[in-house]
């Protein structure tokens, strides 16, 4: 059932991503005020890309165009182009809440968490909003911890079932939250075949006392994403371990280097398999193969 949701969420997001207004003129109706969504967040060194909304208030009769400019702040201040990347400081918003995108810089320094501010600093359309003009956000530092460390991005490299050379740009990301059931034990490694939604599970674990762990492809629970093939249709993509011929879920388990910087994968075959779509039958069909796999940053 999890793989048929993720099909139809995937199509839903297609959809509203094809949705989009030609009307650029300003709002003109009273009463309208635009802020920030929160006054603070936190966000992993490590996380990339993430978005820091922008909420509209009011009914509205056009778009609210809003500008914003970023600060160092605290005593420890995250610097722009250093510690992130702003991708656009002017922001359309066509629908009641647009966001302020934003790229973290993975290093690999342990330090006390960097902090800067975000502030609207004009808006066309809407008064900015007394008491919410600025996010405060504090990057926390990813190295001090084995869990977060691992996440940040890698090249995956490998060979195919036919002996060719494999490499893939891929990120590895994890819960942020320690709230999260997932929190330090399962880690997600996204980009596999080079396609930015082909998303596949690791569990991880982690001694503290022998500082020793490793993390594991899982096998045959999680879809890794769902496209519609030429020549058969949709599909649903499924990790498996193809070893001698058969379809296998034993894990495909990897260690790391004393710097972090390589994880050297053991024996087995990472296949994509895929699954069709609404029935969820297996196939013998393959979306990927790689083996001898590594991570390298």
């Amino acid at each position: 059932m999890k793989y048929i949701k993720l099909f139809m969420l995937m199509a839903a997001v297609t959809l509203l991503g094809a949705c989009s207004s030609d009307d650029d003129s300003w709002n003109s109706a009273a009463d309208v005020t635009v802020g920030m969504q929160s006054q603070t967040m936190t966000v992993s060194e490590g996380k990339g890309i993430f978005n820091v909304p922008v909420v509209v208030n009011g009914e509205t009769n056009g778009n609210v165009f809003v500008t914003v400019e970023v600060e160092e702040v605290g005593t420890n201040p995250a610097k722009e182009d250093v510690n992130y990347y702003v991708t656009d400081k002017t922001i359309n918003i066509t629908d009641g809440t647009g966001n302020v995108e934003i790229e973290t810089v993975d290093d690999e320094d342990i330090n006390d968490p960097r902090t800067f501010k975000v502030t609207i600093v004009d808006a066309k359309g809407a008064e900015i909003a007394e008491n919410a003009a600025s996010t405060t956000i504090n990057l926390k530092d990813n190295d001090a911890e084995f869990y977060s460390k691992l996440q940040g991005k890698w090249k995956m490299t490998g060979v195919d079932r036919d002996g060719e050379a494999v490499s893939w740009d891929v990120t590895i990301k994890g819960a942020a939250d320690e709230t999260e059931a997932d929190f330090n034990k399962v880690l997600y490694i996204t980009g596999i075949n080079g396609e930015p939604t082909c998303e596949a599970p690791l569990t991880y674990s982690y001694d503290k006392t022998t500082k020793t762990g490793s993390v594991a492809f899982r096998m045959g629970e999680d879809a890794m994403g769902a496209y519609n093939f030429s020549g058969i249709g949709p599909h649903i993509v499924v990790p498996f371990n193809k070893k001698d011929g058969a379809w296998s879920t034993d894990p495909i388990t990897g260690t790391w280097s004393d710097d972090m910087k390589t994880m050297t994968f053991g024996e087995g075959m990472l296949v994509g398999r895929l699954f069709t779509y609404p029935d969820q039958q297996p196939t013998n069909y393959m979306f990927f193969t790689i083996q001898n796999i590594k991570l390298t940053r």
